[in-house]
């Protein structure tokens, strides 16, 4: 964190100084340049800071409600702009491409826009230029207003991680650059772009009002700034085409904006008047109230004897009412399971989730139907520890290093007792359950270099002899999957309970030549020759294994039929815990700030990612830095892992991939819709009618 931060305040360094070295060049002709101006524009232009800066406040609010709604809707656009520019962006970035390019535009693109920005702020109020000030402050923050709704219900990705072939290079330059763009940036805000919006809005504004001419070195300036923006956000696999006329357009309206808005803005706004009001209501506070009153009570007026605006504006307040609530519902589809107190471990398959609780060194363990919200507590012998719980279907096992104790969910509400126990000799390393073509399951207990079946109808056993010790096991259907290393790297052996064939799988955990030359440089050494798979799970045909490459993990999906592999976890950061089902893989990953660290800490925390298997995108689900996630499990529709609030303890969270609606705001959005149907009825009337005001008779 450290190194990103060292980072950051770099560019923002450096955008400071270049601003301030080039203000002898873009100064108005009649300027003077002193130090006491740096001072005297903090007192003078304090509320345009305000209205400024204040887009920065908000910013991280709705990056972070854009990615919850992106995790919960998937409202991607992406393939609409694909359709219309193909690979474009790709010609762009493989016809320029070179190492210098690679560094100069990634810090352009940054430090930049950084300048461009600040100067653009700070020369008009620094040179007390109001005029100027009152419309370029008022540009900048209408054109962030604009771009929120294109945000949250336009997603776009960037074009290099949509693009084949194409990287995101600004993104990967380094370990550390990396770390701090995944920080600040979901990767899905590229419609519309601001590094083009921005400063074509500060530009259209000084156009438009620079009467006598005193800004046009700057404007020049700008025009230059934004071409080669153009040409670095393309270059460094960030933007679309679409998305710089998205920025064009949205700066056109923001600008056309503020030449209605200003004047009131301001009036109400204008620091000059601050200290005036301010001693007007010391002096007399009654009067100051008074005077309050009535400007309230003016602004209320038109809605006694509304016209079309004021209708108007009730239906575009019943519309903002209804698109809040909605999004509301929709970022909010997690629930916490209540009766899951002081969770250690769970485990779930298809509407089942078993989780293990100890309180006080008391060992319970519960089965929760998530569908029905129906809970089953289950018996059998009292365990000292909290044991491991593996499911599958419509049965589980429950097993500590010598002991196993299988259940079937038999449709019942009292204690769920053990079908069949089995206890062994050696170790239990792990275990799966598999399912042969007439239903029986069938235990598949790895103890290191054997790999033993036992029936769970009758208890019959037999061994299987494995060449090397393995960790890890896992089953679908009858097929099941055991880790082995060898000198070449981790292998995955999948063989059948009912036939001898097996088939080897070698995993490849490296990724690219570039990122993994880029986690060396910074010191880490990953060690692929060594790898071990250190966690496996499997669905049908898919196989995902959690590969120990050194520093960190690395979780990758198999496809059994063709033996493609993908790596669907950031190959920079450590991930663990997989779970697929569904058509989807859950995993945990954390954000490294230090690769070469441990990776623990609190500021190492887990978050939960779903890899869509159809689609093949990877959603990041939380975005909590002080929370902990951990065993996330797909379920039918839905999604659990443990949660760790620090002092507060654990608790067992479900996420719903359906979207529901509160029956409270159901009423509310059903209240809404049916005052629409007068209110636009009215407004109708108002607008095309032989009157253009329609007065309501009380």
């Amino acid at each position: 964190m450290v190194a990103d931060t060292g980072i950051y305040i770099t560019w923002v360094t450096g955008a400071i100084l270049i601003s301030i070295a080039m203000i002898p060049i873009f100064k108005p002709p009649y300027a003077r340049i002193s130090a006491d101006g740096f001072i005297d524009m903090f007192r003078r232009y304090w509320a345009h800071m305000i209205v400024v800066f204040s887009v920065y406040l908000w910013k991280d609010i709705l990056d972070g409600l854009d990615r919850v709604l992106m995790a919960n809707t998937q409202l991607d656009m992406t393939f609409l702009v694909y359709s219309v520019e193909g690979n474009t962006v790709l010609w762009v970035q493989e016809g320029l491409r070179s190492d210098f390019l690679d560094v100069a535009m990634t810090h352009f693109y940054v430090m930049g826009f950084m300048t461009a920005t600040f100067a653009s702020f700070v020369y008009p109020i620094y040179f007390d230029d109001r005029h100027m000030a009152d419309r370029v402050s008022l540009s900048m923050f209408w054109v962030y207003v604009l771009a929120i709704p294109f945000y949250l219900f336009l997603n776009v990705k960037v074009t290099g991680n949509y693009v084949e072939g194409m990287e995101t290079i600004a993104y990967d330059l380094t370990p550390e650059i990396h770390n701090w763009f995944n920080r600040i940036d979901p990767f899905t805000n590229g419609m519309p772009s601001l590094h083009i919006g921005l400063p074509f809005a500060i530009w259209l504004s000084m156009h438009r009002w620079d009467e006598d001419g005193r800004w046009a070195r700057y404007r020049i300036f700008l025009i230059g700034f934004i071409l080669l923006t153009s040409i670095s956000i393309v270059y460094l696999g960030i933007h679309w085409f679409v998305d710089i006329i998205g920025g064009m357009v949205v700066a056109i309206l923001a600008v056309n904006i503020t030449s209605k808005t200003h004047e009131p803005v301001w009036r109400l706004a204008d620091e000059r008047l601050f200290t005036r009001r301010l001693a007007r209501t010391l002096d007399d506070p009654w009067g100051s109230m008074k005077s309050s009153l009535g400007s309230i009570s003016k602004l209320v007026d038109p809605f006694r004897e509304p016209g079309k605006n004021q209708t108007g504006a009730l239906i575009i307040g019943l519309l903002v009412l209804t698109g809040s609530v909605l999004l509301w519902d929709v970022t909010h589809q997690r629930i916490s399971i209540e009766e899951a107190e002081s969770p250690t471990s769970a485990s779930g398959s298809g509407e089942w989730l078993v989780w293990v609780e100890d309180s006080e060194g008391v060992v319970s363990i519960t089965a929760g139907n998530v569908s029905s919200g129906t809970n089953r507590s289950i018996g059998g012998q009292q365990w000292a520890h909290p044991p491991e719980v593996v499911t599958s279907g419509d049965s589980f096992v429950v097993f500590n290093d010598y002991r196993v104790d299988y259940f079937e969910h038999d449709g019942g509400s009292a204690i769920l007792l053990p079908a069949l126990r089995e206890d062994s000799a050696d170790p239990i390393v792990d275990i799966a359950i598999a399912t042969d073509s007439t239903g029986q399951n069938h235990l598949a207990m790895l103890l290191g270099n054997q790999l033993k079946l036992i029936d769970t109808q009758d208890g019959s056993a037999k061994t299987l002899l494995l060449e090397a010790n393995s960790s890890v096991v896992a089953s679908s259907g009858p097929l099941i999957a055991i880790s082995e290393p060898s000198e070449l790297g981790p292998l995955v052996n999948i063989t059948s309970i009912e036939s001898d064939l097996t088939i080897t799988i070698p995993l490849d955990p490296s990724s690219s030549e570039r990122t993994d030359q880029s986690i060396a440089n910074s010191g880490v050494t990953l060690d692929f020759h060594n790898s071990s798979v250190v966690e496996l799970v499997m669905d049908t045909n898919w196989l995902v294994a959690t590969v120990d490459v050194g520093p960190f993990n690395r979780t990758i999906l198999v496809d059994t039929l063709s033996i493609n592999q993908t790596h669907i976890s950031n190959p920079r950061w450590d991930s663990s815990s997989p779970s697929v089902g569904y058509g989807k893989v859950a995993f945990l990953q954390v954000t490294r700030d230090d690769l070469s660290a441990s990776g623990e800490g609190e500021d190492r925390n887990n978050d939960v990612y779903v890899h869509d298997l159809e689609s093949g995108g990877t959603l990041q689900l939380t975005f909590d830095e002080e929370v902990d996630q951990s065993q996330p499990q797909i379920l039918f529709e839905s999604l659990a892992w443990i949660q760790n609030n620090g002092k507060e303890g654990n608790e067992v969270v479900l996420h719903l991939f359906t979207d529901t609606i509160e029956p409270r705001n159901s009423l509310l959005l059903q209240a809404s819709i049916l005052a629409l149907l007068p209110l636009i009825f009215l407004w109708a009337l108002q607008t095309y009618g032989p009157e253009s005001r329609v007065t309501l008779q009380v």
